[in-house]
């Protein structure tokens, strides 16, 4: 079985422990909005589970997950009122720098 890297594993770690707690307020303001909340459990939950899959399972369906929530989460971003720029920005900087940190091994990906 394939092993990552140092830098690989340490970014997925801080993405998946990061996203985790991400959801802490979410949940905690599920009651003044309920919509936009579950929105962004769902999505963030979705994410852990495309971060799961990369870390444990050495699977490209998990950097392919990470990609289309970060897509999606832009979208939904910029419609809430979340600035565009900044939208934009972590939609292509955190699949980029995931990529960047697992390129080395992605062949060896399932």
């Amino acid at each position: 079985m394939m092993q990552w890297g140092t830098g690989a594993k340490v970014w997925l770690w801080i993405v998946l422990v990061l996203n985790a707690l991400s959801c802490i307020p979410v949940v905690l303001v599920i009651a003044l909005s309920p919509v936009v909340a579950i929105i962004s459990l769902i999505l963030e939950i979705i994410l852990i589970v495309g971060v799961i899959l990369l870390l444990f399972k050495q699977q490209k369906m998990g950097f392919y997950v990470l990609c289309a929530c970060s897509v999606l989460s832009a979208i939904f971003n910029i419609v809430s009122g979340t600035g565009v720029i900044r939208a934009v920005a972590s939609a292509v900087l955190f699949p980029l720098i995931t990529y960047l940190v697992i390129r080395s091994h992605w062949n060896e990906l399932a």
